[in-house]
């Protein structure tokens, strides 16, 4: 005799936890989603478990903004004009999910419940509405209050995030403001520096020491825009076939001031062949080399030594910067990496810097898919950071373009070059140093003559100034191509501003290369150099 036996039917409490189970799955779904987002998810799982015939929601989206208002039928959002006698009438009732408030609607009676979002309402309201007459059953209430529960945790959350969003972009704004406004100053004293070494073939010691606290400045605005960019992830790397022995000269180059003012001994060992291949961003890891020797040389007392080495181990690069300097003590070993962290530090700040330096190295060498360590014995006793990279063994070493060698046995160039910047100093200091490499130049401090003067004449290329007023650069680039057309010259934005959404404009604003304050003169020759002959090929 053969026994059937049959599927239990579900009972009411399975199903009251099953639908619980579904609700309580919803803020998973809510994570980095906006306020109005948590709140068409919610009302859906609402219509879809309870098969409510309306759904309205009255709240504010974001903080201190006006409530917004959103009507759903049967799951779908609707306009609402036809509904305002009856939206009227839902924002009259009180708070409650047991009983429900009979309405007139454009569908006829409904029964009508309402449920505060957050204490007293504050957060908004939602309605939910059904023709059936028992609406809305024991289990049914249960379910939408804690619908609206989990709705008020979320709208919350979404709101934070807004403010939070928000906080940073005002944070990101005020930087870019004071790197531009810092910067600004800056520019036509680095170039005036410039043009003392040129006139005199060296510097005094006291314009050394402008030119060193210039550089320290300039490597602090730097550094407080950098981390900010890093930690949002506004950083795209360029990544591009690197030579780790020109790497290395290039970032001791850029700490040779530093090392030289406290009288280190640098040691370099380079023992990476030429089938050893990195890949990867040329300036950022530039930085990393530069961010650890500076630091090296900062917490290594004068007479220090120094020692900087690149090999290959494996697949991989291994760049190690050791010191016989302060140390780490134990404790601050696993911070030594995080934001604003300098151990202990006297009122005198000898070692300066904002104890961002270490985080930036740790981002960038994560962003190329490596990994950074120190060791340290102990205070007193020095540190060794290590840089572990990837890397590629190839045959064949890439060899230089026929471009990049003939580049160095052409003739210099020379043009006729406009600089407009409505900082008078920065203009003439500027023309200067350019007369000097060989240019033609004029100078003018106002936009608005410019255009006159690169219609009156030729003129090669054209300096300008972003933060100018009445008319900004941009505008003042706009009005050139419109103007001259094909006849206008070679475009080059200065400015404070140096975020890669800044140099993205200037270039989409017709600029063809951006440039930020204080002025690399030697990089501004090469440009002009290469665009000039570019015209004239």
């Amino acid at each position: 005799m053969t026994t059937m036996s049959r599927e239990r039917e579900p009972s009411a409490a399975d199903r009251a936890l099953r639908d619980l189970m579904g609700l309580l799955a919803l803020p998973a779904l809510w994570v980095g989603r906006d306020a109005a987002t948590v709140l068409q998810l919610t009302t859906e799982a609402v219509n879809r478990i309870v098969g409510t015939a309306v759904c309205l929601v009255h709240a504010p989206l974001v903080p201190d903004a006006p409530p917004t208002t959103m009507l759903q039928l049967g799951g779908v959002r609707v306009s609402h004009e036809a509904w305002a006698d009856f939206i009227d009438a839902c924002r009259q009732m009180p708070d409650t999910a047991e009983t429900a408030t009979p309405l007139e609607s454009p569908l006829g009676t409904l029964c009508v419940v309402r449920l505060y979002l957050g204490p007293a309402g504050r957060a908004g309201s939602l309605w939910f509405g059904s023709s059936r007459p028992d609406f809305p059953s024991a289990h049914q209430s249960a379910f939408m209050r804690a619908a609206a529960t989990l709705a008020s945790t979320g709208l919350h959350a979404a709101r934070l995030d807004h403010e939070r969003e928000r906080a940073a972009s005002a944070k990101d704004e005020f930087l870019a403001m004071l790197g531009h406004e810092l910067r600004n100053p800056l520019a036509p004293i680095s170039t005036a520096l410039h043009l003392i070494r040129l006139q005199t073939g060296q510097l005094s010691r006291e314009h050394e020491i402008i030119e060193r606290q210039v550089g320290h400045l300039s490597k602090l605005v730097d550094d407080l825009l950098d981390i900010t960019r890093i930690t949002r992830g506004k950083i795209e790397l360029a990544r591009e076939p690197v030579d780790v022995q020109f790497l290395l000269t290039d970032a001791i180059e850029g700490v040779s001031p530093l090392l030289e003012e406290r009288n280190h001994l640098l040691r370099v060992s380079c023992d990476v062949g030429p089938e050893l291949r990195l890949v990867g961003d040329r300036a950022r890891l530039r930085q990393v080399v530069v961010n650890l020797l500076s630091n090296a040389a900062k917490y290594t007392p004068t007479n220090g030594e120094i020692r900087v080495a690149a090999r290959a181990e494996g697949g991989s690069l291994v760049i190690e910067v050791q010191d016989n300097g302060a140390g780490i003590d134990a404790a601050m070993l696993p911070r030594v990496f995080e934001l604003f962290e300098q151990g202990s530090t006297t009122l005198d700040r000898s070692k300066g810097g904002l104890g961002i330096g270490l985080a930036i190295v740790k981002q960038l060498v994560e962003m190329h898919h490596g990994q950074v360590a120190v060791q340290s014995a102990g205070p007193g006793l020095g540190a060794t950071f290590r840089v572990t990279l990837p890397a590629e063994i190839h045959v064949m070493p890439p060899e230089p373009g026929p471009a990049a060698e003939a580049l160095d046995t052409l003739p210099p160039v020379q043009g006729r070059v406009l600089v407009v910047d409505d900082n008078r100093d920065a203009a003439e200091t500027l023309g200067m140093a350019l007369r000097y490499a060989g240019y033609d130049v004029v100078t003018t401090t106002l936009p608005q003559e410019a255009l006159d003067r690169l219609q009156a004449s030729h003129f090669d290329a054209a300096v300008l100034d972003i933060g100018m007023p009445v008319i900004d650069g941009y505008q003042l680039a706009a009005l050139i191509h419109r103007e001259l057309g094909d006849a206008a010259p070679r475009l080059i934005a200065l400015t404070g501003y140096g975020q890669a959404s800044d140099r993205d404009k200037a270039l989409g604003s017709g600029f063809d290369e951006h440039m930020v304050k204080p002025i690399d003169l030697d990089r501004l020759t090469r440009t002009l150099e290469r665009l000039i002959r570019a015209d004239a090929a």
